[in-house]
Parts: C-alpha cells; sequence; structure tokens
C-alpha cells in the first residue's frame, strides 16, 4: 500500500489548508446561535484594525494634551472594549481550531504569533512572550513593512489551576492592551476562566459531519494514491477517532505504511493500531536509550516508527531521565532537546519542514549519544506526564510531593515534573546528607522519599 518508505511530511502538516476557501469548516455556535466562523473571524479582525485606528488617533490627541496641562486636569485614554480586541474558539482536540486561525491569517496576509498556554503558564513568561509583541511594532517592522500580526494563544484551559499565580491575569491584561487581534484556543472549558470568558465572544466549534471527513479522507487518499483501501476502512478509521480529523490522519498515514494486500490485514491494523503503536514505542523507547550507539542507528530506529514525531518527543524526554544516570550525559541529552524544541518552533512557525529531519536527529539520535554508559537490564517505560491538553496521570505519592514543592515554590505542576522534579533527583543523588536535608526541608515521608531516589 505505501508508495515511498523515506521519511515524509506529517500529512497533517501536508494537508494542512492555506485558505479558508478551500477547508471544510467546522459548525461554530456563538451564544448557542449558530454562525458562519470564516465570516464571524474576518470581521472580527477588519473591525479590530479600524476600530484600534481611530483609538490610537483619539490617544495621540490626548498624549499631546495631557503634556500641557496639570495631573489632575489630564484626560484618560481610550481603550477598545475586550469583546473586540481578542475572541476564543472552543472545541475538541482535533478539529481544526489551530488551522483556522493560520488559513485565516494567510487570507488576510497576516503573521501569526503564536504561544501555548499549557506551557507558558506564569505571568513573567506570557508577558516575557507576548506583552511587547501585542503593544507594538519592532523598528524591523517598519523597515522592512512586515505583516500585520495576529495572536494566537493556543491551548489557554491549559492554564486552569494557575490562576493566583497571574498566569490569567497576565492574558487579561494583554488583551486589554493589545494593538493586534487575539485568537485564543481552548479543547474544554473550565469554570475558574470564567472572568476571562467574560471579556471575549466565545464560538463554541463543533468537530467536522462524518461525510465532511471521509471527503477530506478520500482526497488523501487520492493524492496520496493509496490502493487497497475501501469505504468501510475508511469509516472504521473516523468511527476510532470519534470526531479527531486529526487522528484520522495521521492514522491514514500510519495505515498507508503497514497495510497489505489483503482486507483483512488493513481492517486488523485500524482496529489495533492505538494497542500497537503503544506497545511499539515502549520497545523503541528502550531500543533507543539502551542499544542506539550512532545517528544512523537512531534514523533507521525512529524511520520505521508509526508514532507521532511530536508524541515519541514526549516520550523521550519523559524517559531520559530513567536511562541516562550520568550527570554530564544528561545534560548533554537535555541540551540536545533543547536545541530540538527550538528547531520545531521554527518549523511550525514557518513551516520549514525541511527541517524535520534534524529535529529527529536532535531528540532521538542526539539523546541517545549522548549516553556513552549504555544502562543495561530492565528500565521502567514511563507514558508522557504531561500533553498538549496538559493532564497528567500522577500516583497518590506524586501528587503529594508535587504538591509539596509548590507550597514551597511559586511553580506550576507543569514545571514541577517537567523541570525541577528531574532536578531535586540529580541533587539527592549527590549524597545521602543532600537527600536527608531534601526530605527535611520539603517535609517527605517515605514514600514521598523514595520518589527521588
Amino acid at each position: 500500500m505505501a508508495q515511498k518508505n523515506k521519511m515524509e511530511i506529517p500529512w497533517v502538516e501536508k494537508y494542512r489548508p492555506v485558505s479558508l476557501e478551500e477547508m471544510a469548516l467546522p459548525t461554530a455556535k456563538l451564544n448557542r446561535q449558530k454562525v458562519d466562523l470564516a465570516d464571524e473571524l474576518k470581521n472580527f479582525i477588519k473591525s479590530f484594525f479600524k476600530e484600534i485606528k481611530t483609538i490610537n488617533e483619539k490617544n495621540k490627541k490626548i498624549k499631546a494634551y495631557n503634556r500641557t496641562v496639570s495631573e489632575k486636569k489630564q484626560k484618560e485614554e481610550k481603550k477598545l472594549p475586550t469583546e473586540k480586541a481578542a475572541v476564543l474558539l472552543e472545541g475538541q482536540p482535533g478539529i481544526g481550531k489551530t488551522s483556522i486561525v493560520y488559513a485565516l491569517a494567510n487570507d488576510l496576509n497576516m503573521e501569526v504569533v503564536e504561544t501555548n498556554a499549557s506551557d507558558t503558564r506564569t505571568r513573567d513568561t506570557l508577558e516575557a512572550k507576548l506583552k511587547e509583541t501585542s503593544k507594538s511594532r519592532g523598528i524591523m517592522d517598519f523597515i522592512t513593512e512586515s505583516k500585520k500580526k495576529l495572536i494566537l494563544i493556543d491551548e489557554v484551559d491549559g492554564i486552569y489551576g494557575t490562576k493566583d499565580r497571574g498566569a490569567v491575569p497576565a492574558i487579561m491584561d494583554i488583551i486589554k492592551d493589545t494593538q493586534f487581534p487575539i485568537i485564543l484556543c481552548a479543547n474544554d472549558y473550565k469554570s475558574n476562566l470564567s472572568s476571562l470568558y467574560n471579556m471575549i465572544k466565545r464560538y463554541e466549534v463543533h468537530p467536522l459531519s462524518n461525510q465532511e471527513v471521509v471527503k477530506i479522507t478520500e482526497s488523501i487518499i487520492k493524492k496520496e494514491d493509496i490502493k487497497n483501501i475501501k469505504k468501510e476502512d475508511i469509516e472504521l478509521i473516523i468511527e476510532k477517532n470519534a470526531g479527531d480529523l486529526r487522528g484520522v490522519i495521521n492514522d491514514l498515514q500510519a495505515i498507508s505504511h503497514g497495510a497489505k494486500k489483503d482486507d483483512k490485514d488493513t481492517q486488523d491494523l485500524i482496529y489495533s493500531l492505538h494497542r500497537d503503536t503503544t506497545e511499539e514505542i515502549f520497545g523503541l523507547i528502550r531500543d533507543l536509550f539502551q542499544k542506539v550507539g550512532t545517528l544512523n542507528e537512531a534514523r533507521s530506529l525512529t524511520n520505521k516508527s508509526d508514532v507521532d514525531y511530536n508524541f515519541l518527543y514526549k516520550w523521550v524526554n519523559e524517559n531520559l531521565p530513567t536511562f541516562i544516570n550520568q550527570t554530564d550525559e544528561r545534560a548533554e541529552a537535555y541540551e540536545n532537546l533543547s536545541i530540538a524544541d527550538k528547531i520545531f518552533g521554527r518549523i511550525r512557525n514557518n513551516m520549514e519542514w525541511s527541517l524535520l529531519p534534524y529535529f529527529f536527529d536532535l531528540f532521538a539520535g542526539g539523546v541517545a549519544i549522548a549516553s556513552k554508559n549504555k544502562s543495561s537490564g530492565f528500565r521502567r517505560v514511563s507514558f508522557p506526564r504531561y500533553s498538549s491538553s496538559a493532564s497528567y496521570s500522577l500516583n497518590n505519592a506524586e501528587k503529594a510531593l508535587i504538591k509539596k514543592i509548590r507550597k514551597q515554590y511559586s511553580i506550576s505542576q507543569m514545571e514541577a515534573l517537567r523541570d525541577f522534579l528531574p532536578f531535586l533527583r540529580i541533587l539527592t543523588n549527590i549524597s545521602r546528607r543532600k537527600l536527608k536535608e531534601v526530605t527535611d526541608f520539603l517535609d517527605l515521608n517515605t514514600k514521598e522519599k523514595n520518589l527521588l531516589k
């Protein structure tokens, strides 16, 4: 069935629409009333720039006036109402919210400035990423006459539980002062973010109908020249993914590489795809850390896998401390992961998919060959503790430990898991004295203490 065995651009990116006109837009509702999402968003953008221009002209006069009078006589500057500064797209993962934003920006010749709220969960990091961008144009913008900006804050529901650390107020402040339109995306409604939702329009975005997904799938099958896949197979893939178009396309690409001529083989692969992928990735992670010694071996191993590249990156990141124990080797491995993350940002923001092989080489090969002293014997492979939806799978002892860490330090649960806990494990493994000092400082019980060993 597969026509090519070489590394390909992920189909979810290859077939990402570049214009709203070529998209099968999902149904959307505003205040329970069905609306045309394309028209709504285009009108939002056009209205924003028209009104912000008027407000800026008024404020220019107000500033000039204020410079000539005493403080008591000064006038307050005008601000754009928040409901005209930002909108929220809310709907389950994989239905095309992000694709809509990028297609809209392309149609209007705009540049998307994107950040993921589930990864940028503090006031400082949010402001560092967005505050200056949202307020003004840089000097290079005037020199090069660059595109207008459209700010995308993705996975806003991922900051659930961190309101007390200023993340939500930071977003609200950015919306109040922005000089560029903002579109926020969320997978779920979270009641404790109601103060944010009340400021802006919230569009409920629903999955495409099965009929629309069938059309998209059949179009991809035709373009990729995939043979021996029947209508029943397509329906089975769609049913299994329950409205997740991204999942449908990922499964279709995986099946195109794995199915054989026999119809039963194709259906068996569809039924077992998630189970087999999980089993495969356990073995892949162990082989990557325990057997791979060269960059070519790492390439060969990852090229055989149908696991989503971003998902695999998270597995490597999660399991690195389990398999690499030497401090200098672990530092080198994390440095390679960091560079890989920067490259992925360039791939996503600039669509530079020619960089994808380097992303693989760094997060897989770079991490694997950083370990000069391969661990032997059985090592427990763990599911990633965080995902794009910021969900976690912690046992009671882990929850208690993270809670005690966050009691002492103003960091998110994700930061505690991803950054702080690995550091603590390195620190406490230096000596028993260090372990005792940390245990006493955090007031850990035996189970919590064992998590640091």
